[in-house]
């Protein structure tokens, strides 16, 4: 590929914010504030002592990880390997040859990217693993063969369920569904009807199987805390029980999410930035499927089944918007590589990555027809 400039601005300010992350990576944990370090603390216990916390084997679990890396004594070069990762994971989502077609919005993304990577990743976390899904969906979105993304995608979110977050097999499950919606719909009021049918047929599986309405385990989890108030709590609203009310809270909650009106309304800075943020990000996806872009490229169609199928699920369970964002972050290039480049000369704006878009259903989308 020939460059018209080199570097460009796009790629000057990737080298440069990507390489100060990298340096700051190891330092950056003496100076965050303690309530972004819980899960290093829990995971340095757990490295030390494996009795430690044995209600969640999830902390053992990303112990044994570190361990087996060799970085289970050394938190400096743990965090620098996360952000090493975290740079690959961006360079996969936008090659460095388009970094000058990324536009603002994609500059914007990065930088917000390298910042709560500094935050929430540059230190031991269980988002180590969510970071490395990431890493699996965009190397997957690579191969040209359906079957390799599928199962590969799939699968990884299978594995990052059954040994670290449960939930995570339940994206696995909806990722599929949300992938051939997005491959087959192109009237989005459509896909917001099948979201809320989604809802419904989950609300009616968590009272058959677990007893429990959608969202109790996220208000368990919130009345359970006693270290302190959290002002940043997800609540639902309380509807009553009438037929229909914990689905219609669930969709108000994920309104919430989708436009933080709770975090606005508390008119700080720093959570009208991290508002901000949230509306920007998902915008993002649902520009990528209005203007049918994940319909026509069925790689950006598993990126954002992948995204949507999350949001999805923390509707459910997420407890508060610090852990929100927290959960997004190692997302953050999945959402980079829906960021659409601007025109090169005569070429049409393209991902770096996928192909063409594809015209006719492959093989495997005319056996998921029959």
């Amino acid at each position: 590929m020939k460059f018209e400039r080199f570097p460009s601005f796009g790629q000057f300010l990737l080298i440069a914010v990507g390489g100060f992350a990298v340096v700051l990576a190891p330092l950056v944990r003496s100076f965050l504030p303690e309530r972004f370090l819980l899960d290093d603390g829990h995971l340095r216990l757990a490295i030390v002592n494996p009795g430690y916390a044995p209600e969640d084997k999830s902390f053992h679990v990303l112990a044994q990880v570190y361990n087996s890396l060799g970085i289970g004594q050394a938190p400096a070069i743990a965090s620098t390997l996360t952000i090493l990762v975290l740079v690959f994971c961006v360079l996969l989502a936008i090659g460095f040859g388009d970094w000058d077609r990324v536009g603002i919005v994609g500059m914007a993304l990065m930088l917000l990217t390298f910042g709560l990577g500094l935050a929430y990743l540059a230190q031991y976390t269980k988002e180590l693993v969510t970071l490395f899904v990431a890493l699996v969906v965009l190397l997957a979105t690579k191969s040209s063969n359906e079957y390799v993304r599928a199962i590969v995608i799939i699968g990884s979110c299978l594995l990052y369920g059954a040994l670290v977050r449960p939930y995570w097999m339940l994206i696995a499950a909806l990722i599929p569904c949300v992938w051939f919606s997005l491959r087959r719909i192109s009237r989005p009021l459509l896909i917001i009807g099948l979201v809320v049918i989604a809802y419904i047929g989950l609300d009616i599986a968590f009272e058959i199987v677990r007893g429990d309405a959608l969202g109790a385990t996220r208000e368990w989890v919130n009345s359970a805390r006693t270290e302190g108030p959290v002002a940043t709590l997800i609540s639902a609203p309380d509807l009553g029980t009438g037929p229909g009310a914990d689905v219609v809270a669930i969709l108000i909650v994920a309104f919430w999410l989708l436009i933080p009106i709770p975090l606005f309304a508390m008119a700080s800075p720093y959570y009208l930035v991290a508002g901000a943020a949230i509306v920007g990000l998902w915008s993002i996806v649902a520009v990528a499927i209005v203007r049918r872009r994940a319909r026509e490229d069925s790689r950006i169609a598993w990126t954002a089944a992948v995204l949507v199928s999350v949001f999805l699920v923390l509707v459910i369970f997420e407890p508060d918007y610090g852990s929100y964002l927290k959960h997004l972050t190692p997302l953050l290039p999945l959402f980079l590589a829906l960021v659409p480049l601007r025109a090169r000369g005569h070429e049409k704006a393209s991902r770096s990555g996928p192909a063409a878009p594809e015209q006719r259903p492959n093989d495997f989308e005319r056996k998921a027809l029959v």
